[in-house]
């Protein structure tokens, strides 16, 4: 089973698994009721928009990153607390399990198959997913996401040794074979590593080193972060929130780079619903504020949250402005994906979500 209260620390050689805060009780309502209703309203109309023969929720042309957004999906309906299998969802979830587990190549990559690049952002975020789900799920499933798993992180962990100048020397970019790396498919193969430890995978500790090196080489003089160095694009939230959160994650609490990056997010925060790669940016903010604690979340949750309410649709889902020209590509099954698992943060249900 899948120990949902352990949190991947890498220490020396090895990795140290360390108690992390539970999750709420069943009589526990962590959020205001609002959001309690913009969360099962939104998980409402993603189940009666999934793809009932495939179990995928596909992109506006039903090409693209399906594998990534299904992910996402899961992801959403397991941080409010459905499981696999069970409950109102359980065939919802089960389903599009499948369909992912249906997705890996034979080289072991979780993709889509008509992905012509950034093949990396879709492996490593179904590989979190799958580590996010291992432990609730059958034992015939469990089987299958474990081998599939132990592939996966073959796949991250080859792409991450192959030969790289030193500024891109411990991350990732969009492909297994591409020699430079950025601060966003980085954050999602950390993710990655950190959940299948938690799932009983043999994480090298050097690889978990590497990765955190080169997200603090990222930190820039504003205690933002950048994309792939820091004299070229400069900071913004989402690669922000996305390196806080990879520190965290990974050990490094209270790390100059990590409060750096809190305090360029209370200056800078995500509430703009007009803003270029919104639903990325409250996805990760959230995450990174609450992981912070204090100040960072009491000031910037309730700013994520009213943002994300105020744009709800009646519908109960979330849709993309024609500003958000990157994101439109995912459309609206991305995006209320990615507001659900904004605002079910405080929640704690899935084991990346907790302290």
């Amino acid at each position: 089973m899948l120990r949902n209260n352990i949190v991947a620390v890498a220490l020396g050689t090895t990795l140290v698994l360390t108690l992390a805060a539970r999750a709420p009780a069943a009589d526990e309502e962590p959020v205001a009721p609002a959001v309690q209703g913009a969360v099962d309203k939104g998980l409402e109309w993603l189940a009666k928009n999934q793809d009932r023969s495939s179990g995928m929720w596909a992109t506006p042309d039903a090409n693209g990153a399906s594998v990534a957004i299904t992910s996402l999906a899961v992801m959403a309906f397991m941080a409010r607390g459905h499981t696999p299998g069970q409950g109102p969802y359980g065939e919802n979830i089960n389903k599009a399990i499948d369909y992912v587990l249906r997705s890996q190549l034979p080289n072991g990559v979780l993709c889509s198959r008509d992905m012509s690049n950034h093949t990396m952002y879709e492996h490593g975020i179904a590989t979190v997913m799958l580590c996010e789900a291992c432990g609730m799920l059958d034992d015939k499933r469990q089987e299958q996401t474990r081998a599939a798993i132990a592939k996966a992180v073959r796949v991250i962990l080859t792409a991450q040794r192959v030969p790289k100048s030193a500024g891109n020397a411990g991350g990732w970019r969009y492909e297994p074979t591409a020699n430079d790396s950025d601060i966003s498919v980085t954050g999602w193969q950390l993710m990655a590593l950190r959940g299948a430890a938690n799932a009983g995978a043999d994480i090298p500790a050097a690889s978990i080193q590497a990765g955190i090196a080169y997200i603090k080489r990222r930190a820039n003089s504003d205690g933002g972060f950048s994309y792939t160095g820091n004299d070229e694009g400069g900071s913004n939230p989402a690669r922000t929130g996305t390196g806080v959160l990879a520190l965290e994650l990974l050990g490094q609490h209270g790390a100059k780079q990590s409060l750096g990056g809190g305090d360029y997010l209370l200056a800078h925060p995500p509430g703009s619903a007009a803003m270029e790669n919104y639903f990325y940016s409250v996805y990760y903010c959230s995450q990174a504020a609450y992981q912070l604690g204090g100040k960072y979340w009491e000031l910037l949750g309730p700013t994520i949250r009213d943002s994300l309410i105020h744009r709800q649709q009646r519908d109960g889902s979330w849709t993309l402005d024609s500003g958000q020209t990157v994101e439109r590509a995912g459309g609206t099954a991305y995006a209320t994906s990615m507001a659900l698992l904004a605002l079910a943060v405080p929640y704690r249900y899935l084991p990346i979500y907790q302290r």
